[in-house]
């Protein structure tokens, strides 16, 4: 019903109230188009249920895939005053929006970063699909299809830049259209380091294996928890579309 639905909402871009959900008053700028089921609220509501169980007051969070700031405004929340939201949002105009959106929800404590991480060694611009806001490698290149220039770089190359002295790191949320295990690779050091807690969502053509090795040599449990289960959950399996914590196995140093 979306599919048929979306082409015929508002385009306009502008700021609006949230009608409804946890963030019901907050401002989000967006369209109806782009993001319908952020302004009704009725988004990601398990993966705010499971913030509100893991962050607490004073945190620092990365929103890796921003989008609009929907779950960066929810972190921002949490965290409180005294915290930090760090958002890597690639596609400037975009990132542009949830920066005005911050401000007008009065969240200083949010820091918006207009980059993608993936696992250059430093910096490196791409071509990507452009679909309602988002830069989205799972789509083909087509030539009737929006394309955008994104820059990309390394979570670790990059931290030091912009941490400010206070490089601890408490929860990273990762949903990047089917780049994570790049971006995943390009933040080894920093989760070795500081064991933040991480929930991933996982998008189609995701080499699933790969994901798992990966997260097994840096140190974090591969028996994954469904954010929003569905179905048996004893059974294991990923997804498409759908979030998932892991947990690291050691505590950090």
């Amino acid at each position: 019903m979306r599919h048929w639905l979306r082409p015929l909402l508002p385009r306009t871009i502008r700021p609006r109230h949230i009608l409804g959900g946890p963030l019901r008053g907050a401002w989000l700028v967006t369209s109806w188009h782009d993001y319908s089921g952020g302004l009704m609220g009725r988004t990601e509501r398990a993966l705010l249920e499971w913030f509100q169980r893991h962050v607490r007051p004073g945190d620092t969070w990365l929103d890796v895939g921003a989008h609009y700031g929907y779950t960066a405004f929810a972190l921002a929340r949490m965290v409180g005053p005294r915290g930090r939201v760090f958002t890597f949002e690639p596609v400037a105009a975009t990132a542009g929006y949830m920066d005005r959106g911050r401000e007008l929800n009065g969240l200083v404590q949010i820091a918006v970063v207009p980059l993608g991480l993936g696992s250059p060694e430093a910096l490196e611009i791409r071509r990507l699909p452009l679909a309602r806001g988002m830069a989205d490698s799972t789509l083909p290149l087509r030539a009737r299809r929006p394309v955008v220039t994104v820059p990309v770089a390394r979570f670790d190359w990059v931290w030091p830049l912009l941490h400010k002295g206070e490089p601890t790191i408490h929860g990273v949320k990762v949903d990047v259209q089917g780049m994570e295990v790049e971006v995943l690779s390009g933040m080894r050091e920093a989760l070795d380091r500081w064991r933040p807690r991480l929930v991933v969502e996982l998008h189609a053509g995701v080499d699933r294996g790969r994901l798992l090795a990966l997260l097994r040599e840096i140190g974090y449990s591969t028996a994954a928890v469904a954010v929003d289960p569905i179905g048996d959950e004893r059974i294991p399996r990923f997804l498409d579309d759908r979030s998932y914590a892991f947990d690291s196995v050691r505590r950090a140093t």
